[in-house]
């Protein structure tokens, strides 16, 4: 499958489906750990030890590997793999697509068939951020004022 990027080198909303839907789980937990950090990662699936996700690294299956599949979906929408501030910026900051809530609040607080749909559209218009300045940049760069 060919990687449908941004401009900014995020996936699209369709390609980072695909990745976080595809790969074994190890991989979702050690790309989810790259981009957050253990103790994010452990407050998305509702653990409260990081040793739980070192396991998920090595050889055992998450209980929720459905919430880490979804977080991965949004991470990969919002940033590239070298870009983690980004990341996690993205889900501890106040987000106004959520009514300022913060996307990990919502995943420790409330189930994800309520939220699934606010936070795919808080990721997609985050996204869209590269593709308005590349455009802006594109349209500067043919018509300097």
């Amino acid at each position: 499958m060919t990687a449908m990027h941004r401009p900014g080198g995020a996936r699209d909303s369709i390609d980072a489906h695909s990745h976080a839907m595809e790969i074994p789980i190890r991989q979702v937990v050690e790309e989810l750990v790259g981009y957050l950090g253990a103790t994010t990662v452990a407050a998305i699936a509702g653990v409260k030890e990081t040793r739980a996700v070192q396991q998920w690294m090595a050889d055992r299956e998450p209980q929720q590997p459905h919430l880490l599949r979804f977080a991965l979906q949004l991470v990969s929408m919002v940033a590239r793999r070298d870009q983690p501030d980004i990341a996690r910026a993205w889900f501890h900051g106040s987000n106004p697509g959520l009514m300022d809530e913060t996307p990990i609040v919502l995943f420790r607080s409330r189930p994800l068939a309520e939220i699934q749909g606010q936070l795919l559209a808080a990721a997609r218009t985050f996204a869209a951020r590269d593709e308005i300045r590349s455009t802006t940049a594109d349209t500067t760069a043919l018509n300097p004022i």
